[in-house]
């Protein structure tokens, strides 16, 4: 009897290490796979590494180019201004050099037209017509080519009255277009 309960408690002790077996080949399993997850763990870290030094590699360089480019932008845009600003600032002195020489030749075109209006302001034509008149009235009055002579230089000097007034009219014309025109330009 003793027999049969060892071989009893044997054939238990038997299933429990099977038990026991395919627990520890469980284990053994689960300690392989461990190991191969904390490989692939630490490939992971490696390659995560790596995928981040690209990443930041890649964002530091298009940082610098986006810099570079703007650089290069905004230098070619202060180029543009400073050569727009020197083109008008050329071009105004320009304009305000020809402003003064058509001011100064509209001074001088007044000054001449003012000494004529002064000139002819101070011939008094009525008397001097009477004078005409009397001297014509003096000699012979019988002559009729005298007379006719005379009459011609009355119409001329008339005539070159009214030229000298035109002329004049013309004149204060120009010196108003050419202000007008200096304005404009």
């Amino acid at each position: 009897m003793l027999d049969q309960e060892i071989n009893a408690q044997l054939g238990l002790l038997e299933e429990e290490l099977n038990k026991l077996k395919k627990v520890t080949d469980y284990l053994d399993g689960v300690k392989d796979n461990s190991v191969n997850i904390i490989s692939e763990l630490g490939n992971i870290q490696q390659n995560y590494t790596v995928y981040t030094d690209k990443i930041f590699k890649l964002y530091k360089q298009q940082i610098t180019d986006l810099k570079a480019s703007t650089e290069t932008q905004i230098n070619e845009g202060v180029y543009k201004f400073e050569t727009t600003g020197n083109k008008i600032d050329t071009t105004n002195r320009q304009k305000l050099t020809e402003t003064k020489r058509l001011l100064d030749q509209h001074k001088e075109i007044s000054e001449a037209t003012d000494g004529l209006v002064t000139k002819i302001s101070q011939i008094d034509f009525p008397a001097r017509l009477s004078k005409i008149d009397s001297m014509i009235n003096n000699m012979d009055s019988n002559s009729s080519e005298n007379h006719k002579m005379l009459m011609k230089k009355l119409e001329l000097q008339e005539k070159e009255i009214k030229l000298h007034k035109t002329l004049l009219y013309v004149i204060c014309g120009l010196i108003i277009i050419g202000a007008v025109t200096g304005i404009i330009i």
